[in-house]
């Protein structure tokens, strides 16, 4: 595979047969032989036929240009829902992203192979080797005695596995500053059009097969149809990811905004603000409206002697002064988001409350926790006499602590913990602007995201852990980059001095 590889890379052979009558020959007895099959043995072949062959396409543009690759798995994560749903649960989309992923991930270990890079080339630091301990810990859960299901276990190590490459993916391809550019806009782009689709849901109703999804499962309905309406969900999962995705796009584009030179990026990036604060508060995601003031509330602290966070500190705190306690009370959307700040009279807080009470005695009593996939959903599922099947994990540390302890627990806080104090440190340090502007951004977003994960399981959901995962790996490798920049510059003004 070596030489293969090796060969495709470096030699134009292949492209020198594409000019001889022998190819053109050969790609008509195909094409001979794919419209015999369609037409007399089945018309839905040909389907699977361009399906397949624009399968392979794209696998090899993953494997090798692992850069492309990575925002094509960006791309469908953002859509992949949206085509499983039109196509009525009958494509496994998300098998489709997860081989995707792994072939982009496997390009970078042929690439250092053909280039001769060290593996573990921009991976050696701190956050990095937590989640490594981390994903050794999942793997020690195999032995919880409390654990009845090894099927559970592997799905949530695959899952995992998933999140790891999301990771050491980034690690690869963003060692450059336009590299880290490029999958910024990609990201503010993609969120923006997610935002606008959103939009277009609450402003002209779903569409036909997006309606018939909903309303096929009673449970689904309940939950989506809420005062007086059904919450929008754009072209993700549900209205809970969608709406926690758009609030950590509107407090990293807002910090775009405010400190955005241009005229015309300011204006582009203003209407993909509104894009996706409209999206958000049509979702009905009550984390999600408390995200926001969340975000932007660290980026006002690491910013506070900049006379435009002052002026747009005092701007957000009246707008949300006027959105709670306005003298408008019909529009159901702006109820939603007032009851988001009115935690007393909140009963699914409190339920939530009674049950973390609740079980904190059984996580006392197991440090490793019960076991992966034991409780919720996935616990009725692969674990259905379990103690914790059925229990509903509405907090992503919940989930934790009562499935891998309070060891667990520690361990994942600890990441958290880490990216945070590296993000701060590393903008406090750097002397780019445009460096700190994306410090800013990302770190703000990220504390938004570890704000969001005590009310719901936020980390995780796709597309957002694409985001999330990506975030950290461009935080470790911007510190890098500068460093460089600076020994460059340094080793000019020498030359120029001699």
């Amino acid at each position: 595979m070596k030489a293969l590889t090796a060969f495709i890379l470096r030699n134009r052979t292949v492209s020198s047969l594409v000019d001889t009558p022998y190819f053109w020959v050969a790609m008509a007895l195909v094409a001979g032989a794919i419209g015999y099959a369609v037409s007399y043995i089945d018309e839905r072949l040909g389907l699977v036929i361009a399906a397949g062959l624009i399968g392979i396409a794209v696998a090899l543009v993953c494997l090798f240009n692992t850069r492309n690759g990575f925002y094509i798995v960006t791309v469908l994560g953002f859509f992949m829902f949206y085509i499983k749903r039109f196509a009525d649960d009958a494509i496994p989309m998300g098998a489709v992203g997860d081989v995707l992923l792994a072939v982009t991930f496997l390009g970078i270990y042929y690439r250092k192979t053909v280039l001769k890079e060290r593996l573990w080339k921009y991976s050696s630091n701190v956050i990095t080797l937590l989640y490594v301990i981390n994903f050794g810990f999942l793997m020690v859960q195999l032995f919880n005695p409390s654990m009845y299901s090894v099927a559970g276990w592997i799905f949530t190590v695959r899952k995992a596995l998933n999140f790891i490459m999301i990771y050491f993916i980034g690690l690869h391809i963003f060692h450059t500053r336009q590299a880290i550019i490029d999958y910024v806009k990609l990201w503010v782009v993609l969120s923006a059009i997610a935002g606008l689709y959103g939009c277009f849901q609450q402003w002209f109703g779903l569409l036909g097969f997006e309606m018939n999804w909903v309303m096929s499962d009673p449970i689904r309905y309940k939950l989506y149809f809420q005062g007086g309406e059904i919450r929008k969900f754009s072209f993700l999962s549900d209205p809970t990811s969608f709406g926690i995705l758009m609030a950590h796009g509107v407090v990293f584009s807002i910090i775009l905004l405010l400190n955005a030179e241009r005229k015309r990026d300011r204006k582009w990036l203003f209407l993909s603000t509104l894009c996706m604060a409209l999206g958000m508060a049509y979702s009905g995601t009550r984390t999600a409206y408390f995200m926001i003031p969340a975000g932007l509330s660290l980026y006002v602290l690491m910013t506070i002697t900049n006379r435009r966070t002052m002026f747009f500190a005092i701007g957000f705190m009246m707008l949300f002064c006027v959105l709670i306690f306005g003298p408008f009370y019909g529009n159901g959307t702006i109820n939603r988001i007032r009851s988001t700040f009115e935690m007393s009279d909140d009963e699914s807080l409190n339920v939530r409350d009674e049950n973390r009470a609740r079980i904190q005695p059984y996580i006392m009593k197991h440090p490793l926790g019960g076991g992966v996939a034991t409780s919720g959903v996935l616990g009725l599922e692969y674990n259905p006499e379990h103690p914790l099947a059925g229990f509903p994990p509405d907090s992503g540390y919940l989930r934790v602590a009562i499935e891998t302890g309070w060891v667990g627990l520690i361990l994942t806080c600890t990441i958290y913990f880490t990216i945070l104090f590296t993000g701060i440190r590393n903008y406090y340090r750097s002397r780019s602007r445009e460096f700190k502007i994306i410090y800013l951004g990302i770190v703000a977003s990220i504390y938004a995201y570890i704000i969001a994960n005590y009310a719901q399981v936020a980390i995780g959901q796709i597309p957002g852990a694409l985001f999330f995962y990506s975030a950290v790996a461009i935080i470790v490798n911007l510190r890098g980059i500068e460093e460089a920049a600076q020994n460059q510059d340094s080793k000019i003004s020498k030359t120029n001095a001699i």
